[in-house]
Formats: structure tokens, sequence, C-alpha cells
């Protein structure tokens, strides 16, 4: 099999995997009703929805046409895209580590659930935000198995709102548990663990 073949066939099955979990889980939130709910429509989440939607696009000119972007390959060595199927594995395992132990308590938007309560397990015993890591990880992964550059600078763009998205995230949480969630930001790090030098 062509190998350009291979990796988009990879790459399909890959997305789709992961797309699954992701589906499976927002359909359970479908007709439930939230407590106190915040717009997320500010400029980090419109920049981040324009950088998803030219991602996707991206996406499938590189599963359907790829002659249209053949401009933007890049000569990746073939160890680099295995290594992002790698690290795409990995992110599909930790999102479906993160949907599990958020169960009832995930949502699809910005709010606060009837009978809320603060996720410290799992994941989230050293990571406030891991969800967004795995975003971050997963769509930098596929885009290395692609091999593409438009679809790694839009991978790496997706990054960059997410800084403000979360501080929006964790102000509602510290008005709704105060100095619970005060003192779970103080030993977690926002997207990976804290560091702790041993005195």
């Amino acid at each position: 099999m062509e190998e350009e073949l291979m990796f988009r066939i990879i790459f399909v099955l890959t997305y789709s995997i992961f797309g699954s979990i992701r589906i499976y889980y927002r359909s359970q939130t479908i007709g439930r009703e939230s407590e106190k709910e915040e717009s997320l429509m500010d400029k980090p989440t419109i920049f981040l929805s324009v950088v998803i939607l030219a991602y996707f696009a991206s996406m499938f000119i590189y599963i359907l046409i790829p002659n249209w972007i053949f401009w933007a390959h890049l000569d990746l060595h073939i160890v680099i895209r295995w290594a992002g199927l790698a690290l795409a594995a990995l992110g599909i395992g930790l999102l479906a580590w993160i949907h599990h132990t958020l169960g009832r308590q995930y949502a699809a938007k910005l709010e606060i659930q009837k009978e809320h309560a603060l996720i410290k397990a799992g994941p989230y015993n050293k990571v406030r935000h891991p969800m967004y890591t795995v975003f971050i990880l997963f769509s930098l992964a596929v885009a290395l198995i692609s091999s593409n550059l438009l679809m790694i600078v839009f991978a790496i763009l997706i990054a960059i709102p997410f800084q403000w998205i979360t501080q929006k995230e964790e102000r509602m949480l510290t008005d709704q548990f105060g100095e619970e969630y005060q003192s779970y930001m103080k030993r977690t790090g926002r997207f990976l663990p804290l560091i702790r030098r041993k005195e």
C-alpha cells in the first residue's frame, strides 16, 4: 500500500475513535438542564471556533482531495509520523479516562449543573483542565500523522485561546465552590501536573 494512503487511513481511523468517544458522552447531556450557564461568545472562544473550523476544513481536504493541499506536505521522517500515532493513542486513552471520571458532571458548555460536584479524582487529581490538554495533544498528534504543515499550524493555534477560556471557567467554579476550589487550584496545574521542588 502507498505510504501516504496508509497514513490517511490511519488518520481517519484514529479520528473516528476519538470522535466516537466525544459523540457518545455528549449524547448523555442532551436535554439536561443547568442551574447556571455562561455565554462563551467572547474573543478567545470565537478565535478557537474559527481555528477549529479551519482545522476541520484542512482535515477533510487532506482526507478527500489531498492534492489540493499537497503544497503543504512536509517530508517528516516516518518515525515522527508513527510517534504522532502513539501520541494520538495516548490522547484517546486519556480522553476515555477523563470522560469516565467526569460521568454525569461532563458538560459541553460552560455551566453549573444541578447538584454540581467538584471532581478531584482520576486525572483531575493533578490537573484542573485535562480535557483541554488532550485536545491540544491529539490535534498536534494527528497533524504529525498527516505530515502537513497547514494542519500542524492550525493544531498549534488551537492551543492559544485555552489559557483565557480556562480563566473564565475557573472564575465560575471559584464563585460556585469558593475556598474549596481555591485550595484545589493551589495544588494542581492548569494543563499539566505541578512540579514541586523537594525541600
